[in-house]
Formats: structure tokens, C-alpha cells, sequence
């Protein structure tokens, strides 16, 4: 009975820490696409305002 619920929280641990790291990893691709967009914006101003 032990073991069984032993290896219960081991699993829960697991996906709890999997869950972690996934979430960490879409908060920096989602910061990373953020910085990417606004360089992109910030180029596109700059070629705007050197057209006129």
C-alpha cells in the first residue's frame, strides 16, 4: 500500500514539475516573440519616418 502510493506522488510529482517547465517555456517564447515584434515595429517606424 505504501509503495503503491509512494509511486502515486512520485507520478504526480513528475507531471507536476513536466507542467512547470512547460509553463516557464511558454513565457519565454511568448516574451520572446514580444521582443521580436517590437524590434520589427520599431525598423518599420524608422523606414517610415527616413521615407518622408
Amino acid at each position: 500500500m505504501l509503495q503503491l502510493i509512494s509511486g502515486i506522488v512520485a507520478i504526480v510529482v513528475v507531471l507536476g514539475l513536466a507542467g512547470l517547465a512547460m509553463l516557464i517555456i511558454s513565457v519565454v517564447v511568448l516574451v520572446v516573440l514580444g521582443a521580436l515584434a517590437l524590434t520589427t515595429l520599431r525598423e518599420q517606424d524608422r523606414s517610415r519616418t527616413s521615407r518622408r
